[in-house]
């Protein structure tokens, strides 16, 4: 690990076989080299210099749906999106003469498009949401006030209407963080007000960052983390930064950038960049749901949705590009199959917990498979599109059309699974591992999951938000054989044990 801020170049034997060499702008040498047995004992060895990752709070695990509600105009056009008054309309970031939007909805005739909008669609169509953002965008701020405590106010409101209805507010940080001169109410900053008096708990960090250069961001994102404790009653922080450095871990979660959506290519480079995160040392990895450009494409969409419900965080950008982000956005097939597996990671919740606290001090949630049986073929580039999501699923993502027919119907070839006897998750067939399969059958429905014998998960109800989950249920999947064991970690849903442990054998 290099100790400095300067540019940096990295090659893993692309020039020389078996040579790495590492190059930054600097005309010192300040490197630190952990040495180990293991993964876990070398992700140790660097936490222990930098930090631990932080255990987010257990709502960050839902979808999250991000976009601007205090700042465009809405004006009819029948090339527009469809709204619930059955018209469409088009949005602009300039005042086109049409209704602007808030985030209660308190202006004549754009409930419609405020943020309060949003909690009751996902509510109406049945999808799970676990927080919104209610400005993603620049120059939106969250009120329309001449004043920052009036706009806090308004933020507040709008907290209580999403926190009745159990969800959680965030803000991006479109300015300092803190209040300064000569900044206007709209655009002005309190995070101690908005985190005391809001309720915001989730803080999503973007280029318009704080300080002078990324070189801060770091600060910001421990300020952020501070006061979200100190002021949000012992809060757990829930940051996403954009980039990061050795030591972000112990603040934020990653988010991999604007990206395009509706192409296989989205999908395909974002297996490997989730595996890649969680062996640097951040298990909190996310991206935007289908993209924050793009889309119109339902194999993509559907299959977006499938792979990341194993994955931390989901974020909808909504707003910024040409159509709709919504689950329900495409229509059937894709809104009834998105839903199904929102409700599926909703009811994984007590697993995903249990290995997001694993993660903390131990292998991440999103594994290598070398981290489950490593040999020279795992070892290699050739597994680096599937990958073990806990100690008990096999993922295997389809990122590209192999053999699809017109309905997104297709087939997953070069699964490799490491020995012993693997169960398709939805069929039960068995599969004999230490060998790699081909035309492994994948509906538009079926994301190609396996069980690993000897599987524990531990289950919820199907819920839409953390309020909804009954503390007074649990279910457990068993998949027998042999000895095997696990740790629901779930400090909320096991009030009868200390800290909400059980081991399970």
């Amino acid at each position: 690990m290099a100790y400095t801020f300067k540019k940096g170049k990295y090659d893993f034997g692309l020039k020389e076989k078996g040579i790495v060499t590492l190059y930054h702008e600097t005309d010192y040498l300040d490197l630190f080299f952990m040495i180990n047995n293991g993964a876990v004992a070398l992700l140790n060895d660097f936490y222990q210099l930098t930090g631990h990752p932080v255990l987010l709070p257990k709502f960050a695990f839902y979808q999250g749906h991000l976009n601007a509600y205090n700042r465009d105009y809405w004006k009819e056009d029948t090339t527009g999106v469809l709204f619930e008054d059955g018209k469409k309309y088009k949005e602009s970031q300039k005042d086109n003469g049409g209704i602007k939007e808030s985030l209660n909805g308190e202006l004549a005739n754009n409930y419609q498009f405020s943020a309060r909008a949003v909690i009751d669609r996902y509510k109406s169509n049945d999808m799970p949401l676990g927080w919104v953002l209610p400005n993603d965008g620049y120059g939106a701020g969250y009120g329309q006030t001449g004043t920052l405590d009036s706009n806090v106010l308004n933020l507040k409101n709008f907290g209580d209407y999403a926190r009745k209805n159990g969800v959680e507010i965030g803000l991006w940080t479109q300015s300092d963080l803190h209040p300064k001169p000569g900044i206007s109410a709209l655009l002005q900053r309190d995070i101690v007000k908005e985190v005391r008096d809001a309720g915001v708990r989730v803080l999503k960090t973007d280029v318009a960052w704080v300080g002078a250069g990324y070189s801060f961001g770091l600060n910001g994102v421990a300020d952020v983390a501070k006061i979200t404790s100190q002021y949000g009653k012992n809060a757990r922080p829930f940051i996403i930064s954009l980039d990061g450095w050795a030591g972000t871990q112990r603040y934020a979660g990653i988010w991999s950038g604007d990206q395009t959506g509706g192409q296989w290519e989205y999908i395909r480079f974002h297996i490997p960049t989730y595996i890649g995160s969680g062996l640097s040392g951040n298990p909190n990895i996310s991206s935007d749901m289908d993209g924050i450009f793009g889309g119109k494409n339902i194999p993509v969409n559907v299959r977006d949705f499938q792979w990341k419900t194993f994955t931390p965080m989901q974020l909808n950008m909504d707003g910024w590009g040409t159509n709709p982000k919504y689950p329900e956005a495409l229509g059937e097939p894709a809104t009834s199959i998105n839903r199904n597996y929102l409700k599926w990671k909703s009811e994984l919740i007590p697993y995903t917990y249990s290995i997001a606290r694993e993660a903390v001090n131990g292998l991440p949630m999103i594994r290598a498979m070398f981290l489950d049986e490593a040999t020279p073929y795992t070892l290699s580039a050739a597994t680096r599109y599937q990958f073990m999501y806990g100690p008990s699923f096999l993922i295997a993502p389809i990122y590209k059309d192999t053999k699809a027919d017109k309905e997104g119907n297709d087939i997953r070839h070069g699964i490799y699974l490491p020995k012993g006897t693997w169960i398709d998750y939805f069929t039960g067939e068995q599969y004999e591992g230490g060998r790699v399969i081909n035309y492994f059958n994948a509906p538009l429905w079926k994301l190609p999951v396996l069980v690993k014998p000897g599987a524990i998960i531990p289950l919820a109800n199907a819920n839409n938000n953390v309020h909804e989950i009954n503390k007074n249920l649990r279910t457990y999947e068993l998949y027998p054989a042999g000895s095997s064991a696990f740790t629901d970690d779930d400090d909320e849903g096991n009030r009868s044990l200390p800290n909400g442990q059980r081991r399970y054998h």
